[in-house]
């Protein structure tokens, strides 16, 4: 009887919930919740990749995407057009190969910048602890988690480094790798990174 009881009550317990819809081809997942939405549009999720159209910093879209599995802990965010989550970085899907970070200057072959650009980050100095690569300029790392949290950096081109978001503050401009940041006053004060282009003047 008791069995028969706790039968019911399930079925009772059941008979309001709708189930998921199904789509054709097996489960999918609806683009999960994340700030992203505010300037991304066009998202859905396939094979465990999330992929949006995000607007970046100039008001251009681009196409981007990233894989979920590496945001369980984090909130998504659009990041200059790119799809980030905590310290992970998605590709861009609207170039060739995807990735690879060609900043968006179609005037000219090589992107505006004079060959390929990128900085290697350290939580530590000697080039040890987390550490996480940039190949485009990053407005604010406040979503990176390398926010005042770097302490040397590599480098393959010229770089600028400011201690306040969107290139504020104290910039400095690097064109070797540092080691240790405590000497020149940026340790643990990093908080926008971008590649000096030529004809710059900042």
């Amino acid at each position: 009887m008791l069995i028969e009881l706790l039968a019911a009550a399930a079925v009772f317990a059941g008979a309001g919930q709708e189930a998921a819809p199904q789509l054709p081809g097996g489960p999918q997942r609806v683009a999960p919740r994340g700030d992203y939405r505010d300037s991304c549009s066009g998202e859905y999720v396939n094979r465990g990749r999330l992929y949006a159209d995000c607007r970046n910093n100039r008001g251009n879209i681009r196409g981007t995407s990233i894989e979920l599995n590496r945001c369980a802990d984090y909130e998504i965010r659009n990041n200059n057009g790119l799809l980030v989550c905590g310290p992970h970085r998605g590709e861009y899907e609207d170039r060739p190969g995807g990735g690879g970070g060609w900043p968006d200057r179609p005037d000219r072959p090589d992107g505006g910048w004079g060959g390929r650009t990128s900085v290697t980050i350290y939580r530590d100095a000697e080039f040890r602890g987390a550490s996480f690569r940039f190949d485009n300029e990053v407005p604010n790392l406040a979503n990176t988690g390398f926010n005042d949290a770097i302490s040397s950096m590599r480098f393959q081109g010229e770089w600028q480094a400011c201690t306040d978001a969107y290139y504020r503050g104290t910039c400095v401009t690097f064109r070797n790798n540092v080691r240790n940041l405590r000497n020149t006053g940026l340790n643990d004060r990093i908080s926008s990174l971008r590649p000096v282009r030529r004809g710059d003047r900042w």
